[in-house]
């Protein structure tokens, strides 16, 4: 009897410790037990595939019930994914959100008013001055730096820095005013610069009216959106004084912006949240104590979406209409007036016939050249958008379809919605026809209208489907849309003209432009082909010539009808094959006979003479991946590119102590372009590595030249932590200005208590400070004084941002490497 006594509490106590009490526990658990689910829980709503063509909905019921409709297969699909483990990892058409637009900018080349001219001759752009390359003539494209050639207007972090140019090569601090939330991009036209900001809750104090009118003084779960676009309207006519006319707030993110004839139409995607919905599974504990392959886990994963599809329902059954659309917020003296945007009947919304999406791309007008604030709005529910613009046609084009609308529909191949606009009169954006093309398109240069003929350039396979094993390999297409009428409808439509098939099987695009009658396409999988396409006939556009180079070109530039200079990526491996992203590569292409193109000469870059050796980092260059960045000024037969690196040095002083430092090379290669002949060679460089090697230097600051502009007999370098002025026949810095960034505020962390304490001139909107530039993050008052009169203020100092184990900042012992020599030569 004691043996059996002993025993029990010793069978207990191993099954305790063996998990087999759990197990039991596990077989009772009723959130363990499987149930009958209803038949056809799991069913999608039928896919099909109609025409791409806007139609208004019938009304605000009928616009509900669509986004609501959406919105339930959009979830449903992400809980079924999840039932059969498939999660998306970073690859492929995630939150719909794939596309995303460049903006490019071409300032007008009227002065302000408040220029300093002193009766001298205008300065005009494209002849005195160089506009930021553009895709197209006669459309301004946002950009964070402008100029009318009397002023440069800088955007550096949060702080909008204007300087002015009393003469070429001569370099005055004017201003600095502080713009709320992230600033990204502006557009400038004559006296009014439009500045177009992100706003986050971050950005906002809990006290600020439009916190409380977007709900962000409440639990973040419950918010709509996290994500406003500001539009900040400022008269620069004083440039030492500019002044905020209108603050303007849109749900939704910034795409990109156009200006025509003082009409800004600005393109912004949203995607709101719906506090509630749950896209994922709600498993219990015992769960993660079976065994892999047991099958109650996939039962218990079914339940767990059935349980939260019928939840998710409910959730959406209760939305109303205005929890679904985005509004638009506008800051006045003592409130916040709030635009809904379904103006009763819902007019401005519409979508393609087979759209299936709860997006919304939103094109909004806004007329610089009246004095009250008035915007036109009109919304395609659909997709994250590209955007191409001339001077009268605005371009909008987006996936067809979601990458959940995939699910289940493998077979099916992506295709992209092109929707044109006329913008030809300024107060009025009108639709003009829809059409399609398969394929995804990888940006706004695979775009062109010419003659009234779209052209597009795009890459099939299905890449995009994440979750797929084998997709179809990938190929390239040249297309050609005209417009036409629907015969049953009489709706204008873009139909098919031409195809060109079958491009690169196997390589998808990484450059286009188009040029006239000409399309110029770059693929890329182990090694560039160059094509060279004719399209003077729309109806039958044929390959004339194909030149296999190694390496990759990211962006054509046309400088004549026989000659392109491009930039791009050179090879990785000795046969020509894969890429070196370390190396930039520069190079012409002779096409005046495009049956046979011909590459006419190539030039390789680096900041510093040794980039292999001395620990330096990958070299970079914005202008590969940003076309903003890259500045061709045909008048001197110059390209400016901005190059980085940077290492990480240390050392032990003559005390013993252990030092730190990173050592930043920031500079603008200049290089000699021959239009006739494409030969390349290096003219020289801008330096602007003593900006970044100071002891007040934070590693996560921006090290790099961002952009440059041309004007008469010099070149202006702009980066975050200056700008400066060089003389291009004697490349000697005539002036120069040291900027400190602006960061933004982020408040989350600040209870009210705290915000009270912070200063009035704090208050989420602007502030100006234009006396004295060594207080508003501008530099020093000594530079602003040299630079008027064209001295350089620049300190020359080597110094490094360093750090040590104990001691004083202090400089390397005489056997320690600096590389003061790496960043001064450039070659």
């Amino acid at each position: 009897m004691n043996r059996r006594a002993m025993l029990a509490p010793l069978l207990v106590l191993l099954m305790l410790t063996s998990g087999c009490l759990g197990l039991i526990d596990e077989v009772t658990d009723p959130d363990m037990q499987p149930i009958e689910l209803p038949q056809g829980w799991a069913d999608l709503t039928d896919r099909t595939i109609a025409s791409p063509h806007l139609v208004a909905y019938e009304g605000c019921d009928d616009l509900e019930a669509s986004l609501k409709r959406s919105l339930e297969q959009e979830v449903r699909v992400q809980l079924l994914q999840a039932v059969q483990e498939v999660y998306y990892y970073g690859w492929g058409w995630a939150e719909d959100d794939m596309m995303f637009d460049g903006e490019a900018a071409m300032d007008s080349g009227a002065p302000a008013s408040g220029a300093a001219n002193g009766g001298a001759q205008p300065r005009v752009a494209g002849e005195d001055f160089s506009t930021t390359n553009n895709q197209e003539q006669g459309v301004d494209e946002a950009d964070f730096v402008k100029t009318d050639g009397y002023h440069i207007f800088f955007l550096n972090g949060q702080a909008l820095t204007i300087v002015d140019v009393p003469e070429f090569g001569e370099l005055a601090y004017a201003s600095n005013m502080t713009i709320e939330g992230n600033p990204q991009a502006m557009l400038l036209n004559g006296d009014r610069l439009v500045v177009i900001s992100s706003v986050s809750a971050w950005n906002l104090r809990r006290a600020d009216l439009l916190s409380s009118a977007m709900g962000w003084d409440g639990a973040w779960g419950q918010w709509r959106t996290s994500s406003l676009t500001k539009f900040t309207v400022i008269d620069v006519s004083d440039s030492s004084e500019p002044v905020v006319e209108r603050e303007l707030y849109i749900e939704g993110w910034y795409s990109t912006a156009r200006e025509v004839g003082g009409s800004v139409r600005t393109v912004t995607h949203t995607w709101l949240d719906v506090p509630g919905l749950r896209t994922w599974l709600d498993l219990p504990d015992g769960y993660w104590r079976l065994e892999y392959d047991d099958p109650l886990r996939l039962q218990l994963r079914e339940r767990a979406a059935w349980e939260a599809i019928e939840s998710n329902r409910q959730v959406i059954e209760n939305l109303s209409l205005e929890d679904l659309l985005p509004q638009v917020h506008e800051r006045l003296p003592t409130s916040i007036v709030t635009h809904t945007m379904s103006d009763g009947d819902c007019a401005s919304f519409s979508a393609p016939e087979d759209g299936f999406n709860r997006g919304f791309t939103s094109i909004f007008t806004l007329d610089l050249s009246t004095d009250a604030l008035t915007f036109e709005a009109d919304h395609v529910v659909g997709n994250s958008p590209l955007v191409y613009a001339s001077s009268d046609v605005l371009v909008i084009a987006e996936a067809a379809f979601g990458w959940w609308w995939f699910w289940g529909h493998d077979t099916l191949d992506e295709m992209t919605n092109i929707h044109t606009f006329d913008i030809s009169e300024a107060d009025r954006t009108v639709y003009t026809g829809s059409g399609r093309v398969n394929g995804t398109i990888l940006d706004q240069f695979s775009m062109s209208e010419h003659e009234g003929v779209l052209r597009v350039a795009t890459t099939t396979g299905q890449w995009g489907r994440w979750w797929m094993d084998d997709p179809e390999p990938m190929m390239s297409h040249v297309v050609t849309l005209g417009r036409a009428a629907d015969l049953e409808t009489g709706q204008q439509i873009l139909t098919e003209l031409g195809h060109l098939g079958g491009i690169a099987e196997g390589e998808r695009i990484w450059s286009t432009r188009f040029d006239g009658d000409m399309a110029y396409i770059v693929t890329f999988e182990q090694i560039d082909p160059l094509w060279t396409i004719d399209l003077s006939d729309p109806y039958e556009p044929r390959i004339l010539g194909e030149l296999e180079v190694p390496g990759v070109s990211t962006y054509i530039h046309p400088m004549s009808e026989d000659m392109l200079l491009t930039i791009g990526l050179g090879p990785a491996n000795v046969d020509g094959t894969g890429l070196d992203w370390s190396r930039t590569r520069i190079q012409t292409f002779n096409v005046s006979d495009p049956t046979q193109p011909t590459q006419a000469d190539l030039l390789d870059l680096a900041p510093v003479s040794n980039p292999r050796d001395g620990g330096w980092s990958w070299a970079w260059s914005e202008a590969t991946y940003e076309h903003k960045a890259f500045q061709y000024w045909a008048p001197k037969g110059l390209l400016a590119i901005p190059l980085s690196t940077y290492r990480y040095d240390t050392w032990t002083d003559s005390s013993g102590d252990y030092r730190w430092s990173y050592r930043y090379v920031s500079k603008l290669m200049l290089i000699n372009v021959d239009e006739e002949s494409g030969d390349l060679s290096l003219y020289g460089t801008v330096d602007h590595s003593d900006f970044y090697n100071t002891d007040g230097h934070r590693w996560w600051d921006q090290t790099t030249i961002r952009r440059s502009i041309f004007m008469g007999d010099f070149v202006v370098a702009v980066s975050s932590g200056g700008i400066t002025a060089t003389n291009l026949t004697t490349l000697e810095t005539t002036a120069s200005l040291a900027l400190e960034p602006e960061w933004p505020d982020y408040y989350w962390m600040y209870d009210d208590a705290v915000e009270d304490d912070k200063a009035v001139e704090e208050d989420g909107t602007t502030s100006t400070d234009a006396e004295d530039p060594a207080t508003d993050g501008t530099g020093s008052a000594e530079g602003s004084e040299a630079t008027s009169e064209g001295e350089a203020t620049a300190d020359g100092s080597s110094g490094s941002t360093s750090g040590s184990g104990g001691g004083a900042n202090g400089a390397p012992d005489d056997g320690s490497e600096t590389g003061d020599a790496d960043a001064s030569d450039g070659q």
